[in-house]
């Protein structure tokens, strides 16, 4: 796979741009370096916990990433089904389902229950603790080393339609008032959502700022200054 960027992730931001430099083979000197978030240790350093991610862009030239792990995607798909089961269980929820399936270097898992909106939690805060959880036990195991996307009633469709339409919103009060508009403090995987989606449109920059649970995206005309 050949590409002039690449996404990290890690403990801490250090972690995550040692990661990178070790995926595309080159030094700290070769790549321009944006911390898109800084992460949080989470409750007792694991429950709610979230990972630093940068983005790191060669300078110059186009990297090729070699896969040097064989991942066993069947594998990985029921060790994922294994660690939502056991994690909800002691949580004391019933489910009535784990369907999985993976795409590329993904596994995505749709929970059914009919404790669904307890699973999702206030602002989906629930779910992406358990995502990044389920992820990082399935990850100890280099055989299984994938990205997990959990769902459940489809609560990750209606998301992305949700922040397309108050990034629509914020776009149009930018392009009208040449101002920066500042969303509401979110999550890290709706915040990486609305960066990517602001930047697939074009003729804007975006930018995170705030620390933990107050930490927002902030958007504004390409080149104007903050």
């Amino acid at each position: 796979m050949k590409l002039k960027e690449l996404e990290s992730t890690g403990k801490n931001i250090s972690e995550a741009i040692n990661t990178g430099l070790k995926l595309l083979k080159c030094t700290k000197d070769e790549v321009e370096v944006k911390i898109l978030d800084e992460g949080s240790s989470g409750l007792f350093g694991l429950m709610g916990s979230k990972p630093a991610r940068v983005l790191l862009t060669l300078k110059n030239g186009i990297a090729e990433i070699k896969n040097t792990e064989t991942i066993d995607f069947k594998l990985a798909c029921k060790n994922v089904e294994n660690v939502i089961n056991d994690i909800v269980k002691m949580m004391g929820i019933n489910i009535s389902s784990v369907k999985t399936s993976h795409e590329d270097d993904t596994v995505s898992a749709e929970i059914a229950s009919d404790n669904s909106g307890v699973l999702i939690g206030k602002g989906g805060q629930s779910l992406d603790a358990l995502e990044y959880l389920v992820q990082l036990i399935v990850n100890t195991d280099p055989r299984t080393r994938v990205k997990v996307n959990l769902d459940t009633e489809n609560y990750r469709a209606k998301q992305q339609e949700r922040l397309k339409t108050i990034a629509e919103k914020a776009m149009e009060y930018v392009r009208r008032t040449k101002k920066i508009y500042r969303f509401d403090p979110m999550s890290a995987k709706e915040r990486r959502y609305l960066h990517n989606y602001l930047k697939n449109i074009g003729g804007f920059d975006t930018f995170s700022e705030g620390e933990g649970v107050m930490r927002k995206v902030g958007v504004k005309l390409a080149n104007e200054k903050k």
